[in-house]
């Protein structure tokens, strides 16, 4: 009985050493997948829906319709992304929906760049993180009247009706730069009416004010239809030599020496100078990277949708949308935005 015992012990040994030598054997590496042909990489996708509105100015200016034909653009152009055009009173008015999050993007000047990111914006708190996108057009300061009023220079405005434009708009705002610099207050030196610019047009026309401020390309439409209502002669007050002077002086950084082409409005038969600041689409920080590189490609593939609203933008070019800011504004320049414009050229 021992002996028969000690024969199924010394199997059972045997069994599980055959058993350890099997489990630690190697196992045989998977054969490979046959190699797939490379693809080239394919752009990051646009993920998410995104929908904003452009924070503009007032229908009668030229920001609102560029502002629809902006949206336009990128509602049909850009995947999962819409925007719509806003109607407001202007630059202070669309600063403070974009740093509110009220608004995606906003239209103001390239001085306001600069005086936001640094909490020096009059009329808005604190510092914000806003960026420039592009500059869209120069912007000449219109100081308009008529024949009969007596008005021949910006001094002769003491004393009179004066729509300053818009409130918290940039016309309000550079108005009011104007009007200090050569010593009026425009409490106590006007009669002083807050007008947009067909409001203003209107109001002129009809002889309840005798001179408008406004800034805007040219040409405006509402600057047009006064310059060509029957019966009346406009009159574009120059801003040039020593008031200019002063003006530039009191405002450093705010504008520069532009002039009104002959032949811009119906009657202006000569150069007229004048000051002018230039036009800037803003966004927050925050707006997704490749996505306004996006936008900005759809505008520049479509600008003549632009240009059918706003003559001016016909000629800009991405040197252009880069040059005419200031210099001071370009470390606010979206990533997107750089981006673009590196790939054409515009920006080292």
């Amino acid at each position: 009985m021992n002996r028969y015992k000690a024969i199924a012990f010394a199997l059972a040994i045997l069994a599980l050493l055959v058993l350890m030598v099997g489990c630690a054997a190697p196992t045989s590496a998977p054969t490979a997948a046959p190699a797939k042909a490379t693809e080239p990489p394919k752009p990051a996708p646009t993920v998410g829906k995104l929908s904003f509105s452009i924070a503009t100015g007032g229908t009668g200016g030229v920001w609102y319709p560029l502002g629809g034909a902006i949206g336009g653009i990128v509602t049909k152009n850009v995947p999962n992304t819409e925007a719509t055009a806003e109607a407001t009173t202007a630059a202070l008015d669309n600063l403070k929906l974009l740093t509110a999050g009220k608004a995606g993007m906003a239209f103001a000047y390239d001085y306001h760049g600069i005086w936001v990111n640094e909490g020096k914006m009059p009329g808005l708190t604190g510092k914000h993180n806003i960026r420039a996108i592009l500059g869209f057009y120069e912007q000449p300061l219109h100081v308009a009247t008529k024949e009969g009023t007596g008005i021949k220079a910006l001094t002769d405005l003491k004393g009179k009706r004066v729509s300053t434009g818009a409130p918290n708009s940039g016309t309000e705002e550079q108005a009011g730069y104007v009007l200090k610099a050569l010593g009026l207050d425009w409490d106590k030196d006007l009669t002083r009416e807050k007008l947009g610019a067909t409001e203003s047009v209107a109001a002129l026309k009809d002889g309840k004010i005798d001179a408008l401020f406004w800034s805007g390309a040219v040409p405006t439409s509402s600057i047009i239809d006064l310059a060509n209502t029957p019966g009346l002669k406009m009159v574009l007050l120059p801003i040039s030599g020593e008031n200019a002077d002063k003006i530039m002086k009191a405002n450093p950084g705010v504008f520069h020496k532009t002039v009104f082409a002959k032949g811009s409005y119906t009657g202006v038969e000569s150069n007229i100078e004048t000051i002018g600041i230039t036009a800037v689409l803003y966004t927050m920080d925050t707006f997704p990277e490749e996505r306004l590189y996006l936008i900005l490609k759809a505008l520049f593939d479509n600008q003549k949708d632009l240009a059918a609203v706003a003559k001016v933008v016909a000629k800009l070019t991405p040197e252009l949308a880069i040059k005419q800011m200031s210099p001071e504004v370009l470390p606010y320049l979206h990533p997107g935005a750089v981006k673009f414009f590196k790939e054409k050229g515009a920006l080292k």
